[in-house]
């Protein structure tokens, strides 16, 4: 395998870290919205619960078992909502060292593409040398074969 070779299949190693690393935010990313989504329909629901209790107190003849239902109800979900929150926070936490590896392949990937093109470049140069070395010599042999076969 050519020098240059292990560049490209390290550089390409590096690009598949790359998708897996971006595929597993992406899914992050979209189980987050999903939490906020059901932080917001436990936030309507404790809302209308507690409306229900409001209105259940007001009257004057408060059921106190429609009282305590809906307190019992609006205490499951505030406690639902706040495991909620606690499992999001774990997930930002997972986002900031998923861009943080992100990053981290990102510039070994650059890095390993900078020195195969500079090892293309070497080549190239070396090839380049080498043709005009031969050219040269050609050139010499030509003229000292012409110059003495006068």
């Amino acid at each position: 395998m050519a020098k240059s070779d292990i560049w490209n299949v390290l550089s390409s190693k590096e690009s598949s870290s790359l998708s897996r690393l971006r595929a597993k935010l992406e899914a992050t990313q979209a189980e987050q919205e999903r939490l906020i989504l059901k932080m917001a329909d436990i936030d309507v629901y404790i809302e209308e619960y507690s409306t229900r209790s409001r209105e259940a107190s007001s009257d004057g003849l408060a059921d106190f078992r429609v009282l305590h239902h809906s307190m019992n109800l609006i205490s499951q979900l505030s406690e639902a909502k706040q495991s909620l929150s606690l499992v999001y926070k774990e997930l930002e936490e997972n986002v900031v060292v998923l861009r943080n590896k992100i990053t981290h392949h990102e510039m070994k990937r650059l890095k390993f593409n900078k020195i195969g093109e500079r090892n293309r470049e070497k080549v190239g140069q070396a090839l380049e040398k080498r043709s005009t070395a031969l050219s040269d010599a050609m050139a010499l042999q030509q003229f000292v074969s012409s110059g003495f076969g006068r």
